[in-house]
């Protein structure tokens, strides 16, 4: 599972982009929005909040960056 491609930014991207991409698919992805299956939206959620949580923090970045990069 790569966190870039689940919030669809480059592994270079700024902290504002990262943070803008994620408001995007939260918003498009909520289930209490989201118009198609409940359950996917939810897990759709957990994927997008578990990479915006990861690339987000520096620390965690750079962790991340340096196991899978």
């Amino acid at each position: 599972m790569n966190y870039y491609e689940i919030l669809q930014v480059l592994p270079t991207a700024l902290p504002e982009v990262i943070h803008m991409a994620y408001k995007a698919l939260a918003k498009k992805y909520h289930p209490d929005v989201y118009t198609g299956d409940k359950k996917y939206a939810e897990e759709k959620m957990k994927l997008i909040t578990a990479a915006y949580r990861v690339l987000s923090d520096p620390q965690l970045r750079q962790q991340y960056d340096k196991t899978y990069f």
